[in-house]
């Protein structure tokens, strides 16, 4: 993997300035010989809005995350107790908890978008809410949301948190070139999942322009008719 000081470097840098410090990083690592780490740090995807927000969230304001992980370790617990049927777990508070920080950490992203000049719409909060939310309670996740490393959101499955870019937890750990060949099939199906929206939409919008420029057409043709009779009654 890439060395930390780097993926902090890369991650800490305002949002439009990843794409070329991460591939002004890959020619260095070329250059010294390190093809593999150049490879995956290639595969490093510029953060959304919402997941850079957090990610700066875990520089200016870490004793606040840092609690919001601790009332995730919290929840996870207390559902852990319920579903082995223990007495005493109190699932509700717990969670109340955990969004009670996870609210106070948004208004500070909100902030922080603010002031990079960035749009902090209603979604991006409510993004930026259901990762604090999930990546707390989840440890792989907490770990790169502690670090400020998260390159996409984290969004929860039930019980389960799930985090895209997460090392697999069960049994050995993946070989790093699968980890780099999964991450690009991942970013190539979401590019095939654009083109396909974005067909679907050009679509719509030529069916409108069709049936607007008919419309068109035979308000033309009234009007010219209409214009007739006044002539002809003119006449």
């Amino acid at each position: 993997m890439p060395a930390e000081r780097d993926l902090d470097r890369l991650y800490g840098l305002p949002r439009d300035q990843f794409t070329s410090a991460r591939n002004a990083l890959v020619s260095e690592l070329r250059n010294v010989g390190r093809k593999e780490h150049a490879e995956e740090v290639l595969a490093l995807k510029k953060p959304p809005v919402s997941a850079w927000a957090v990610n700066q969230l875990a520089r200016q304001h870490p004793q606040e995350v840092a609690e919001l992980v601790k009332a995730g370790d919290a929840l996870r617990k207390a559902q852990r107790d319920v579903l082995a049927g223990k007495k005493g777990a109190d699932v509700r508070e717990a969670s109340r908890a955990q969004h009670q920080l996870a609210d106070g950490l948004v208004d500070a992203a909100r902030e922080i978008l603010e002031e990079a000049g960035e749009r902090a719409t209603q979604a991006t909060a409510q993004r930026i809410s259901a990762t604090l939310r999930a990546a707390s309670s989840d440890p792989a996740a907490a770990k790169l949301l502690r670090k400020g490393h998260l390159s996409e959101d984290v969004e929860s499955v039930g019980f389960g948190p799930l985090l895209h870019v997460a090392p697999q937890r069960k049994g050995r750990s993946q070989p790093k070139r699968d980890r780099t060949r999964e991450r690009a099939a991942l970013e190539k199906k979401r590019k095939r999942e654009a083109v396909a929206q974005a067909r679907q939409e050009a679509a719509a919008a030529r069916k409108a322009a069709d049936k607007a420029e008919r419309e068109a057409k035979r308000a033309r043709e009234q009007a010219e008719a209409a214009e007739r009779r006044v002539a002809s009654l003119e006449r």
